[in-house]
């Protein structure tokens, strides 16, 4: 449904005809249409069928005082509570609820979530947190940069996330004590028992990397630039890398597929393991003398200054040691900017979709790129994941309880999750929250600015970008076995699109 703007009135509801002026012509439909048989309020559509006929679903259709404080105009439609300019907000929807104390809440975190303090009447049962903000998580400060995660402790345990800053020519635990340097390059500094996924949020970089033949990989990675997408990487699970900020510093939101991230037996470090290993097996393991190896660094460092700035931007292969094995089949990097944007049919936005078809090397994670136009709606839909990938090959087996990950680039959002049973949760989204919503939950995500867009990622652990959508799915429906069900007009079912819509203005 498209959304309609919510104003103060105080009048009376009688019947079906509403006596402020109402700009929105769906809503002015809906009031003044001929109510089914029995019921004092006709349904609007799939949103509205509890609606009909169930007057305790409603609000009290009049408003005692002049100014409500819910600001939620009769009749209630799921419409977001909101509230006037330094008015706080209060738990109050029409005749439910109560005022807070005096001090009771903090009005500032309540005001970015008003479906937590008066949420639409469809909301019920018990659904998990599946909200977590990056301005939430503890930020590690540390010399030449600084990260903050979100971990097992903050959302489900499906994914970890991190924001990641790493100052000019800073390295990610790029641990290569001087001596060495002078005989090498400095080897790839750290692995991951999960993949690696990556999205370049400002700056320029380099990072490097190998596989388990020796085939070697380096590539400068950026960010958004003149209106254009990053780019993003994955790194396979057990592929040693590494990260370089270039001259303008790099910031990365960098996932792991794994909640537990920080657990034993995730992340291995070069230098933690270097000083973790006799001196003598070091030096003759790298046929280095004993005496260049004694300034190993003996605590992880996780980020640290370079030593000599790397070559500029465009000239990654000028710091390129040459593999005798070559280069890797698959880029570990995936230009964001050369993907063409898929325009969503439904005519709110477009969609860049990126898994195994199009990035070969990302078999465990699939990714989209998603942006909503004003008022646009990412249609109804649920994910699923394949489920022959367990059976065709282990290393792409991908963890049937999985789910989508997301991340707001842009925007303001809001989305109800339904987890089956009659249970249903409504969330809001700023810049900088991530949100989940498990495998097969029924979800939507809603654009609240008129004027703005809304640019988020969907993340997945799978191989390919799967949905399900719900109007696709009716649509292809025997039209009675809808029609019956829903309790609406054949002429209405076969009015439905036969084709994903994705975004919907």
């Amino acid at each position: 449904m498209r959304s309609f703007s919510l104003t103060f009135v105080s009048t009376t509801l009688i019947g079906a005809a509403f006596g402020s002026v109402i700009n929105d012509p769906q809503v002015a439909s809906f009031l003044k249409s001929k109510p089914l048989d029995g019921s004092s309020v006709r349904s609007l559509s799939l949103a509205e069928r509890a609606a009909a006929g169930i007057k305790s679903r409603h609000l009290r259709p009049t408003v005692p005082d002049l100014v409500k404080r819910d600001s939620i105009t009769p009749p209630d439609i799921g419409q977001i509570a909101t509230w006037a300019p330094g008015v706080q907000p209060q738990p109050q929807r029409g005749a439910a609820g109560s005022t807070f104390g005096s001090a009771d809440t903090s009005p500032e975190i309540d005001a970015q979530n008003p479906d937590n303090v008066a949420s639409p009447t469809t909301d019920a049962g018990v659904v998990p947190n599946l909200k977590w903000s990056f301005s939430l998580s503890h930020t590690r400060l540390l010399k030449g940069g600084w990260v903050r995660e979100q971990v097992i402790q903050d959302l489900p345990p499906y994914f970890a996330a991190a924001e990641l800053r790493l100052e000019p020519n800073a390295y990610r635990e790029l641990s290569c004590p001087v001596n060495i340097y002078q005989y090498y390059e400095c080897p790839n500094s750290h692995w991951h028992r999960v993949a690696e996924w990556g999205y370049i949020l400002n700056g320029t970089g380099r990072i490097s990397a190998i596989d388990e033949d020796g085939k070697s990989f380096i590539s400068d990675i950026q960010g958004p630039t003149d209106g254009e997408d990053p780019d993003i990487y994955y790194f396979p699970p057990g592929v040693p890398h590494s990260i370089q900020a270039l001259s303008t510093g790099l910031e990365i939101l960098v996932l792991f597929g794994d909640g537990d991230f920080d657990k034993l037996g995730t992340t291995f470090m070069l230098s933690d393991w270097l000083a973790h290993t006799p001196l003598s097996i070091v030096s003759q393991n790298l046929g280095i003398n004993i005496s260049e190896l004694a300034i190993i660094p003996q605590k992880d460092p996780y980020i640290i200054q370079a030593t000599k700035p790397p070559a500029p931007l465009g000239h990654a292969a000028d710091d390129a040691p040459k593999s005798p094995e070559g280069e890797v089949p698959n880029p570990f990097v995936f230009r964001l900017k050369d993907q063409e944007k898929q325009l969503a049919k439904g005519g709110g936005g477009w969609v860049k979709i990126q898994d195994s078809t199009n990035f070969a090397a990302s078999k465990t994670v699939a990714s989209a790129l998603v942006f909503i136009e004003p008022n646009g709606l990412r249609e109804l839909h649920w994910h699923t994941v394949d489920g022959l990938l367990c059976f065709t090959s282990l290393a792409h087996c991908v963890d049937k309880d999985a789910l989508e990950w997301l991340y707001i680039i842009h925007g303001k959002g809001r989305a109800t999750a339904f987890a089956g049973g009659s249970t249903a949760r409504t969330f809001d989204f700023q810049v900088g929250d991530t949100g989940v919503f498990p495998i097969s939950y029924g979800h939507y995500i809603k654009n609240l600015s008129p004027t703005e867009p809304l640019i988020y990622l969907e993340i997945f652990k799978s191989d390919r970008f799967v949905d399900f959508s719900a109007t696709q799915w009716l649509a292809l429906t025997p039209p009675q076995v809808v029609a019956d069900l829903l309790n609406i007009s054949l002429a209405t079912v076969e009015s439905l699109k036969k084709e994903k819509q994705y975004v919907v203005a």
